[in-house]
């Protein structure tokens, strides 16, 4: 009974109605000081792309169509957030005129860096493909960087893969032209040992010529096929990733989130005022 009685004499008529008139005036408020009038608005563009199998063989194996593992997934995300494709975004884009940033010592480079990265994100989803989010003041721009960012980490990605590749092309051929001199060598052994021998049967020396000369051809034959899948590997691009949903310009504000900010606020001013409300009810009662 005093507890209700507590209860009724703390939220009376009048508290609820000046609690509503502060609701509504806190709302509107708030939403009309996040409006662009007073905030300019960031628009917010998305790509989703798949990574590939990075080998061509893998590709190959697969019929063009592999997609890559949660190794190469990772591999790729730390590309796209990699410094080399930071500057190739600022040089694209100009943005250093455009944010009228100076980098011409480390400390006005690294902002650059932090004020790109802030308004990029790069994350792997739960389908395991991989968002590529850009915020700006405009949005063609975001759309423009975020379509950007996707073609630049295949771009950058085969760049840093195409020494390792060109090393592994020319010691593939150096050992398949080991091999052909090697064969050559026992090409002429053998020919002279035929020589010294056509008039009599072929003897233990001519037959271990014979079988070693053939296991030479097999392995020079394996070393070829190798040699020939690198060079044609080669020459073909490094598969290019799956642009599942190229990002498009995206005309409704992304930040700031008015409905979340208006809730909050209007939550806030209630509490407080309820909190006020107990306070002042209380020193009432004293």
């Amino acid at each position: 009974m005093n507890q209700e009685f507590r209860l009724s004499s703390l939220f009376t008529a009048s508290f609820f109605k000046w609690l509503a008139i502060g609701v509504i005036t806190t709302g509107v408020l708030t939403f009309f000081i996040t409006s662009p009038v007073f905030v300019k608005p960031m628009y917010r563009s998305e790509a989703i792309i798949y990574v590939p199998l990075t080998l061509f063989t893998q590709q190959f194996d697969q019929h063009g169509i592999g997609f890559g593992s949660n190794v190469e997934i990772d591999g790729h995300i730390q590309i796209l957030r990699s410094t080399q494709l930071l500057d190739s975004l600022i040089k694209q884009f100009d943005l250093t005129k455009q944010w009228n940033i100076d980098p011409s010592d480390e400390v006005s480079r690294s902002k650059l860096y932090q004020k790109i990265s802030s308004r990029v994100e790069i994350t792997k989803t739960r389908y395991s493909s991989v968002s590529v989010s850009v915020r700006d003041y405009e949005p063609e721009l975001a759309a423009a960087m975020a379509n950007a960012i996707v073609r630049l980490g295949d771009v950058i990605k085969e760049e840093i893969l195409l020494e390792n590749r060109l090393n592994a092309y020319r010691f593939a051929r150096e050992l398949y032209e080991q091999k052909q001199s090697e064969i050559l060598a026992i090409e002429e052994s053998f020919g002279k040992l035929t020589d010294e021998r056509d008039s009599q049967a072929p003897g233990t020396e001519s037959f271990r010529q014979r079988t070693l000369y053939e296991a030479e051809l097999w392995e020079l034959t394996d070393r070829k096929s190798q040699y020939e899948k690198l060079r044609k590997s080669l020459e073909t691009p490094l598969p290019r990733s799956y642009v599942v949903s190229l990002a498009i310009a995206n005309h409704t504000p992304a930040w700031p989130a008015r409905l979340p900010i208006v809730t909050g606020v209007i939550m806030l001013y209630i509490v407080v005022a309820l909190f006020i409300q107990i306070l002042r009810k209380d020193a009432q009662n004293r």
